[in-house]
């Protein structure tokens, strides 16, 4: 986790997967506050405080979330003087593009409860995509995209949805392990392919690769 102090009123911080897997916190937790995320924004902003003197005391705060990497999250605090600023501050912040502020927890209860909506894996080589589109095309048919990230070389397969064909979730995660690796798997990761990655075949990665590379 690091802290940086943009001004007086406004901090950065930058979350990566291993921050989150210290935390046992999942991505979408943070939306809705959860206990977890709670208590760890309580730590984020005692170490803010004793770092740079950030105050969040009876002060109102905006929070926003902004994808660095399929992995990473870069959350902004601001204080806020008055509510009819925030829309001000979010215009004067960045581009609105993968940025998303964070939910009332009345508001989207339900999501703790719901199946993961996207999962996401990379792989090394385009073969290994082809190899694990072989045995996923009989057992999945939901909607899927393939990207590369242009900076690692990477292939990046999005899953959407639990669409699976007489199979166990589990029996899917399990055939993409063999051939890559989970990452951070949100809809703010699949945003920050969306907005930097190449889009190599939209919708039907795993039909199209076993139709037509196997």
């Amino acid at each position: 986790m690091k802290i940086e102090k943009i001004n007086d009123s406004q901090i950065k911080i930058i979350l990566n997967q291993a921050d989150l897997k210290h935390r046992d916190i999942k991505i979408s937790e943070l939306a809705y506050g959860s206990k977890k995320a709670q208590e760890l924004f309580r730590d984020m902003m005692e170490t803010a405080f004793e770092e740079y003197g950030f105050n969040t005391d009876n002060v109102p705060l905006m929070i926003e979330a902004v994808p660095l990497s399929v992995d990473s999250i870069m959350i902004i605090v601001t204080k806020v003087d008055h509510p009819d600023d925030i829309d001000k501050k979010l215009n004067s912040f960045r581009p609105k593009v993968n940025s998303r502020t964070f939910k009332k927890k009345s508001s989207v209860a339900e999501e703790e409860n719901e199946p993961q909506s996207v999962t996401i894996y990379s792989f090394n080589k385009l073969d290994d995509v082809v190899d694990v589109s072989i045995r996923l095309y009989p057992l999945y048919c939901g909607v899927n995209s393939l990207y590369k990230d242009t900076e690692s070389q990477k292939y990046f397969l999005v899953l959407h949805k639990n669409y699976f064909i007489n199979t166990n979730p589990n029996e899917i995660e399990s055939i993409l392990s063999e051939y890559g690796n989970k990452h951070v798997s949100s809809p703010l990761s699949e945003g920050f392919l969306v907005e930097h990655g190449e889009l190599m075949i939209q919708d039907k990665a795993i039909e199209v690769l076993k139709k037509h590379l196997a």
